[in-house]
């Protein structure tokens, strides 16, 4: 026999007694998760190795040259074969390892939060959609600040120190290099970057969307530089699908320097077509993560 009583027990429920901050709190706290995530602050100790190791890659050795560099007077000078030559070198180190970095960053943002079933908890903040993957996309971009721009400003300064004429007269003489290193690295933020973001739009675990899109990036750069230099004619635009090599043509552009890219650049092609290509990715992934994410926010 049944009892119609209920019984209600107290479970000491408090209500929010804090600052409520709307929708730009919502933002930045998903940012702040999403950097969290992608350098491992705050969790395991395997979870910090490889981005903290890239990073070390990528910073320490343009800060041992440009503290040798007070001591060797002709350290930056070499050319391209110098990769510590100038700000266009600079990149030879620090691309590749953000190009991995991205491989591990752009999946680690976006699967948890699906396949664990937390969807609903950022749905119950006023977010939108494009708060959402905006807020995943800036903690990947202020990353990829530490790996791309933060190693140029510190040959910035580091030149600028051996300017004949001291360091403010050497910072104000190289100031044009600023804006250029900042847009060349926008460009290779966008080109592994937006890759990153659409294996982990549709991947349902990590290990596989690591290698799918490692793979991806190699395999169509090798398969462009083959196909490009065994045909002619229609043949050459097989070079366009090399992603890789986008941003280091268009790097080369900005700095006004020219570079034999191998298969791309005997495909004649202008750097505007990698601008355009590389952008229409971006959109595409954009406008892809959109109408997925709208049912499950």
């Amino acid at each position: 026999m049944t009892s119609d009583q209920g019984v209600v027990f107290d479970l000491g429920y408090q209500p929010h007694e804090g600052d409520r901050l709307g929708r730009r709190g919502a933002i930045f706290a998903t940012i702040r998760d999403g950097l969290r995530r992608i350098l491992g602050i705050r969790r395991k100790a395997r979870k910090k190795v490889m981005p903290w190791l890239l990073f070390g890659i990528a910073l320490l050795p343009v800060v041992a040259v440009v503290g040798i560099s007070f001591f060797v007077d002709d350290i930056f000078s070499g050319g391209v074969d110098n990769p510590f030559a100038g700000h266009p070198n600079i990149f030879t180190i620090t691309a590749p390892m953000f190009f991995i970095f991205s491989a591990l960053a752009g999946p680690e943002l976006l699967i948890p939060d699906r396949v664990e079933g937390v969807m609903s908890v950022y749905a119950s903040r006023p977010m939108r959609v494009s708060d959402y993957l905006g807020a995943r996309a800036a903690a990947l971009a202020i990353a990829a600040g530490g790996f791309l721009v933060v190693p140029q400003f510190i040959l910035y300064v580091g030149l600028a120190s051996l300017h004949p004429d001291g360091l403010f007269s050497g910072l104000v003489d190289n100031a044009s290099d600023i804006p250029k290193f900042l847009l060349a690295s926008l460009f290779y933020l966008l080109t592994y970057g937006a890759p990153a973001f659409l294996v982990g739009l549709f991947a349902k675990r990590l290990g596989p969307a690591w290698g799918i899109y490692l793979a991806f990036m190699w395999l169509s750069a090798i398969f462009a530089v083959v196909i490009t230099e065994a045909t002619s004619g229609i043949g050459r635009y097989a070079a366009l699908i090399a992603l890789s090599i986008h941003p280091d043509i268009i790097m080369d552009w900005i700095f006004g320097r020219t570079t034999v890219r191998e298969g791309i650049t005997g495909a004649d092609f202008g750097p505007m077509w990698s601008v355009g290509i590389i952008l229409g990715v971006a959109v595409i992934t954009w406008i892809i993560g959109i109408r997925k994410y709208r049912s499950l926010l």
